[in-house]
């Protein structure tokens, strides 16, 4: 476990795609009503919201930040960390084209992060050192367009995935806020269950993803909340789907605690855990967890304040919305 002292979350926002897409009607066109009713009730989603044609990472986590940004002085910005696997190139990299866009000083620190499902709390653990350090502002940055690496054919992944970004304002100095706590979990030797090549598509071991997060994530959760001596007010997991976030919530103790916004917008990666934030009024002492890809965990255990700046916005196109 690592101890950060010393900052605060002043503003978290979520973009969403306007694009809504039903997931009985894709999985009975492609396995017929049955199988969509089947994988509907198993994943608890619905429907997704799904990027249009284009329509890339950047133009959702531009609103956002836009968002998170609003009457803050830029020179206050020190840094920009962007936690992605689906940026649009190679490099240049997300987070020093979204401080240009944003325009941002040049001399902020940019650098990206990919870390898949477990991404948040690797991203914030990176924005909470670079706060403290410099004294500045940190934009987080977190999101996917999910949707151009699965195979549309499987039914399986293509009815679970679905396109966020969301935008995360950290401050130092904040001396009333308890030190966060952070701790990870890496198990490269599982990595098979969950995997996407350079240009996808996603393949996943449904079962070897449940195995995982039901003895391995439930254990690693248990023995770091043990270890910090708290419990938290409120349980904030990566939305992998809702019959494994229930079971991980109840097998830890915090099911009455949850908060997800995976039964209104899928499973958007990492950004799933920061778009819940963003989306509820859930405040006090969080437990913010990330587990999947690599295969990995991490976790957070952090304050968020009632009067924390959130919300979610709509965009409405590519090209810089």
């Amino acid at each position: 476990m690592t101890v950060v002292p010393g900052f605060e979350i002043e503003a978290v926002f979520g973009c969403v795609p306007a694009r809504t897409v039903s997931n009985m009607d894709i999985c009975s066109a492609l396995a017929g009503r049955e199988k969509a009713e089947a994988v509907v009730k198993t994943t608890g989603f619905a429907e997704r919201r799904v990027a249009e044609p284009g329509q890339t990472v950047e133009d959702l986590m531009l609103p956002a930040a836009r968002a998170a940004l609003e009457g803050v002085d830029a020179e206050s910005v020190g840094a920009v960390v962007a936690v992605t696997f689906s940026a649009p190139d190679r490099f240049p990299a997300v987070s020093v084209r979204m401080a240009s866009k944003l325009g941002l000083p040049r001399s902020v620190a940019a650098f990206d992060v990919s870390m898949a499902c477990s991404g948040y709390p690797y991203g914030l653990f990176a924005a909470a050192q670079f706060a403290a350090a410099s004294g500045k502002r940190v934009l987080l940055l977190d999101g996917d367009v999910q949707s151009a690496f699965v195979d549309h054919s499987d039914v399986n992944t293509v009815a679970v995935m679905g396109d966020a970004a969301t935008a995360t304002l950290i401050a130092p100095g904040a001396t009333s806020a308890a030190p966060a706590r952070f701790a990870f979990l890496s198990e490269g030797g599982l990595g098979g269950a969950l995997t996407c090549g350079s240009t996808g598509p996603v393949k996943m071991d449904g079962f070897g993803v449940f195995r995982f997060v039901a003895a391995e994530v439930s254990a690693f959760l248990k023995d770091f909340l043990a270890a910090a001596g708290e419990t938290p007010d409120v349980f904030v997991p990566h939305a992998a789907n809702m019959y494994m976030v229930r079971q991980l919530a109840a097998s830890i103790g915090l099911d009455a605690r949850l908060a997800t916004a995976g039964d209104r917008f899928a499973n958007t990666g990492s950004s799933s855990v920061p778009l819940a934030l963003a989306a509820s009024p859930a405040a006090g002492r969080t437990l913010l967890a990330g587990f999947g890809a690599g295969l990995s965990a991490s976790a957070a255990l952090v304050d968020v304040s009632a009067s924390l700046r959130r919300g979610v916005v709509e965009a409405k196109g590519g090209g810089d919305a």
